[in-house]
C-alpha cells in the first residue's frame, strides 16, 4: 500500500518545522496529531473533496487512458490496496474494459461500519513519521512494513531491506498524499451489485489496516465474487503463497475465453 506513489509532491510545511524541533517536542506533536487522525469509529478521516488534487477516479481515467494508448481494448484488472479500489472503479465506471477483477487486501472505502486500523499498525505509523523527520525514510518504511506484515510469515527485515533498495534509489516520498486520494473518493458498497466482471476478492486474516471485514465486503456485495483468505497474513502478498494465488487467477482469467 504505501508504495503507490501520486506523484512527488514536496514535503508538507509541518514536516519541515518538525524537522528543526528538537525529536522530544516532535514526537509530543506527532503523538497529538496521530489522535486526530482517526475518526470516533476509529477510521482514518475524510479530507474535503477541494483539499485533494488527484483521486482513485482521477486514477482510473489515467489507466483507461493508458490502455487506449497501448491499444488494449479490454483486460484482466488487478490491483493491490489501493489498486484495489481503482480496480473496482474500473469495473463500474468502464464494464467494457474489464474482463475480470482481482483487488487483494482492498477496501470498498471508508465506510464506519467497517473495522479501522490497529493500534499495532497506528503506533509504527508515528514511529515511522519520527524516523522521516530525521530523514531516515528507509528505515520509515521499515517500520511500517514490518507493522503490515501477519504472524504466519515473519517479517524479513535483511531481506526487505534490500528489495526496496531501487525505490530508495529512485526516489520515496513518505507524503505522496495516496491515502487523502482514497479518503476523499465516494464510498463503493452500495454500487458494488453493478459489477459485472468475474471478481476474486484475497485478503489476509491479519491485515492491521484494512481488516478482513474490508475484504469480505467485496466478497459480500460482488454477485458471484469468490475469495482467497490467507490466514495469518497481513497487508502483505507472501511470496510462499504466489503459486496458490497465481493458479486462482489463472482461473479465474479462463472463465473469459
Amino acid at each position: 500500500m504505501l508504495g503507490e506513489v501520486l506523484g512527488s509532491p514536496k514535503k508538507p510545511i509541518s514536516s519541515r518545522v518538525l524537522k528543526r524541533l528538537p525529536l522530544s517536542i516532535s514526537r509530543m506533536i506527532v503523538n497529538f496529531i496521530s489522535k486526530n487522525i482517526l475518526d470516533k469509529d476509529g477510521n482514518f478521516k475524510t479530507k474535503k473533496r477541494s483539499k485533494v488534487k488527484y483521486n482513485l477516479h482521477d486514477m482510473a481515467n489515467d489507466t483507461i487512458a493508458l490502455m487506449d494508448h497501448i491499444n488494449i481494448r479490454k483486460a484482466h484488472i488487478v490491483g493491490a490496496s489501493m489498486g484495489g479500489m481503482i480496480a473496482q472503479i474500473i469495473g463500474l465506471d468502464f464494464k467494457e474494459r474489464a474482463l475480470t477483477l482481482t483487488p487483494i487486501m482492498s477496501s470498498p472505502g471508508a465506510d464506519s461500519t467497517l473495522s479501522g486500523p490497529t493500534p499495532k499498525f497506528m503506533e509504527a505509523v508515528k514511529d515511522s513519521i519520527l524516523l522521516n523527520i530525521q530523514g531516515r525514510d528507509e528505515d520509515g518504511v521499515v517500520r511500517i512494513y514490518k507493522a503490515l506484515s501477519g504472524s504466519r510469515f515473519p517479517f524479513d527485515e535483511v531481506k526487505f531491506r534490500e528489495s526496496i533498495q531501487p525505490v530508495i534509489v529512485h526516489g520515496n516520498n513518505p507524503f505522496n498524499g495516496h491515502g487523502d486520494a482514497i479518503g476523499v473518493s465516494p464510498n463503493r458498497t452500495k454500487r458494488l451489485y453493478e459489477i459485472k466482471a468475474p471478481t476474486l476478492v484475497i485478503h489476509g486474516t491479519e491485515d492491521s489496516i484494512l481488516p478482513l471485514d474490508h475484504g469480505m465486503a467485496l466478497v459480500n456485495n460482488i454477485p458471484n465474487a469468490k475469495k482467497i483468505i490467507m490466514e495469518g497474513v497481513g497487508h502483505e502478498i507472501p511470496s510462499e503463497l504466489l503459486p496458490e494465488i497465481i493458479a486462482e487467477m489463472i482461473a479465474l482469467f479462463k472463465q473469459t475465453n
